[in-house]
């Protein structure tokens, strides 16, 4: 798109949005679609091609205006989601629209994405004790998880550890190691904390925040900290 088109585009776009608020009365204010309509009105996968600038404004009444009232465009989000994922050929595991219960969306920032793993991690590991143990008092579990971090993680990392509530600790590095976490080091420390009566429940393996930001789980953790306490 060139700067003659950009400048015809954006005046389009204009136009389309004081349409919208000039109409905006004839519009339902509760939309009459279900959750998860949204699917079935856009490809699987991601096109190999791109649509027209005509077809995208077309799609925004198809698509996404019937659900405006709902979370449409967390719909679209969820799908595009999706589309990285099988672009990526990761295991139907981590893609929402099939038997796993993957899927994700996205978020504002990287340091935002590391605080709600961590808070997703947090859930996690709590209802799986609570699910063996229903009488044990919630604040009693959160006290005793402990996160993972590299001590070259970004300050972001440090941040999530004290927001969410819990232990975040540093794993320590080597120079002769590039400054890469030893699997041994994390395991030993994960040793040394049950051991202690803490519960390891999240690792964050990379350094700083980026678009390709991924934050490691330890379920494993959780279940042996039952099973050995």
């Amino acid at each position: 798109m060139d700067a003659t088109e950009s400048r015809k585009r954006g005046k389009e776009m204009v136009d389309l949005i004081a349409d919208y608020m000039e109409n905006i009365e004839q519009r339902t204010v509760y939309p009459d679609v279900e959750p998860g309509y949204l699917r079935s009105l856009i490809p699987e996968e991601a096109p190999e091609e791109p649509d027209t600038y005509e077809d995208v404004v077309k799609d925004i009444e198809r698509v996404i205006m019937p659900g405006a009232a709902s979370p449409a465009c967390t719909e679209l989000e969820t799908v595009m989601m999706d589309w990285l994922g099988k672009m990526l050929k990761l295991p139907e595991d981590f893609i929402t629209g099939t038997h796993g219960q993957g899927g994700g969306v996205i978020q504002s920032t990287a340091s935002e994405a590391t605080l709600v793993a961590l808070l997703a991690a947090r859930c996690r590991a709590v209802r799986m004790i609570l699910a063996s143990d229903p009488q044990r008092p919630e604040t009693g579990i959160t006290s005793k998880l402990v996160a993972y971090s590299s001590d070259q993680a970004h300050c972001s990392v440090e941040r999530a550890g004290m927001i969410a509530g819990v232990r975040m600790k540093k794993i320590p590095t080597e120079k002769s190691d590039k400054y890469a976490v030893q699997g041994e080091t994390l395991r030993r420390m994960i040793q040394e904390d049950k051991a202690a009566g803490l519960i390891p429940f999240y690792n964050r393996t990379h350094s700083s925040p980026s678009p390709s930001e991924q934050n490691t789980l330890i379920p494993f953790s959780v279940r042996t900290e039952h099973t050995h306490s």
